[in-house]
């Protein structure tokens, strides 16, 4: 909101919560979690699938995801969360070890099954996303987030972007290393503040003792129910958003 200075009236605007949904996933080993949120990122609904050894991980992905979008009024987007080395700007799973995926095109895959505009990133991405836009690091540039329902990465924000390394692909991090050498690491990258997530009490207790040694650099917080595909859906908010904005 800003005041007039003269001439056209201050314009106001304002996210429609209620033009479609999106749904979040979070596949991860032996299961399907899924969330259905508005234009605001508000929860919907959620349900969590258990997989079945004898039936292809895909199929049962597909399964899962109509029985969602049957309950979506307007369904723009579909976000998937992996633990995989993803080939990002193509949008290929280069390897999941869970499911023994190597070179698996799964935006396609799926936007052709529903003809909705699908985004797949490494499940620690969407925490940190949905963190870094509306939650404890709201308003930061340069950022670290470690959660511990996705400890095997750490997600480096700079300047409100994800750093993905070498060749924009994914990679993991031994937590223990990382924490260790908090310090070291807040030295030799430049990020103002280090987010830490957790949802264990073992977690909590160390995530404080940082926060004893190195201030108010550190936010620790519990992590919020069904964070990961929250943050999912909430990056496949952002992306269909910026490939409409483009189109027009």
């Amino acid at each position: 909101m800003e005041d007039s200075i003269g001439g056209r009236r201050s314009a106001i605007y304002e996210i429609n919560k209620d033009y479609g949904q999106f749904i979040g996933v979070d596949l991860f080993k032996n299961t399907i979690r899924i969330v259905i949120t508005d234009c605001k990122s508000n929860k919907l609904n959620s349900f969590t699938y258990y997989l079945n050894k004898e039936v292809p991980v895909i199929d049962q992905l597909i399964q899962q995801l109509q029985r969602a979008a049957e309950s979506c009024v307007n369904l723009l987007g579909i976000g998937i969360g992996l633990s995989a080395e993803i080939k990002h700007d193509e949008q290929i799973v280069k390897s999941c070890t869970f499911y023994d995926w190597h070179n698996v095109n799964l935006k396609e895959i799926i936007e052709r099954q529903f003809m909705v505009f699908t985004y797949i990133d490494h499940r620690a991405n969407g925490i940190a996303v949905r963190e870094n836009l509306m939650g404890h690091g709201k308003q930061l540039n340069n950022i670290l987030c470690l959660h511990e329902s996705a400890i095997d990465k750490a997600v480096l924000i700079l300047s409100g972007k994800i750093c993905r390394g070498e060749l924009n692909c994914n990679g993991t991090i031994d937590s223990g290393f990382l924490l260790k050498n908090l310090s070291t690491i807040k030295r030799f990258v430049d990020v103002s503040h280090i987010l830490i997530g957790y949802c264990t009490e073992v977690l909590e207790i160390e995530a404080r003792q940082l926060m004893r040694s190195l201030g108010n650099q550190i936010i620790c917080y519990p992590e919020e129910q069904n964070c990961i595909e929250l943050g999912m859906a909430t990056v496949a908010e952002i992306e269909w958003f910026e490939s409409i904005y483009f189109m027009l």
